[in-house]
């Protein structure tokens, strides 16, 4: 069984069944099927997919980053013991299937803490139809200067055409 203890700061560490579903989508918004209120949390920061038993993390472009044992990723192999970290928030990740090594337990320096508490992931979003992004952290729009530039010279050749169409036609009628 391969399961997900999620240890937000200032709250109880709670553990999350992951067998029996293709992806979890991981987050500070509402419509996550993980909501995690932290301020280090994107709205959407990460999804976790079982391929076949075989877990990945997925960072979805977060402002604080997913780590991966310690290392930044942008997608990874989850491994029996594996610690990620969604910002400040740190989750482990254990599969009976893969090991039965523990590698998180107080004897090799974690916590060793095993919470009784089992989170549901939820079947449909509590999300209100106008809730927008509470984000304080703007996001940036990048411009294609080099196509915008391009569109610029393309503009005025083709008044240039037309204005040497025109003046031909003029210099011809004269």
């Amino acid at each position: 069984m391969a399961t997900l203890t999620i240890y937000v700061p200032d709250q109880e560490p709670f553990e999350l069944a992951l067998d029996g579903y293709e992806q979890v989508s991981i987050g500070r918004g509402p419509d996550n099927d993980i909501v995690l209120d932290h301020g280090s949390m994107s709205g959407s920061h990460a999804i976790i997919y079982n391929s076949g038993g075989i877990f990945q993390v997925q960072d979805l472009g977060s402002t604080n980053g997913t780590f991966l044992n310690g290392e930044a990723v942008s997608e990874g192999v989850l491994g029996n013991g594996a610690r990620i970290n969604f910002g400040s928030v740190e989750a482990v990740f254990q599969d009976e299937n893969a090991a039965e090594a523990d590698t998180f337990g107080a004897s090799s320096g974690g916590s060793g803490y095993a919470s009784g508490h089992v989170a549901e992931i939820a079947e449909v979003s509590n999300r209100p139809a106008d809730f927008g992004d509470l984000s304080p952290i703007e996001k940036v729009v990048t411009k294609n200067t080099l196509g915008q530039v391009a569109v610029g010279f393309g503009v005025i050749a083709i008044l240039a055409a037309i204005a040497v169409v025109v003046l031909a036609t003029m210099m011809e009628a004269a």
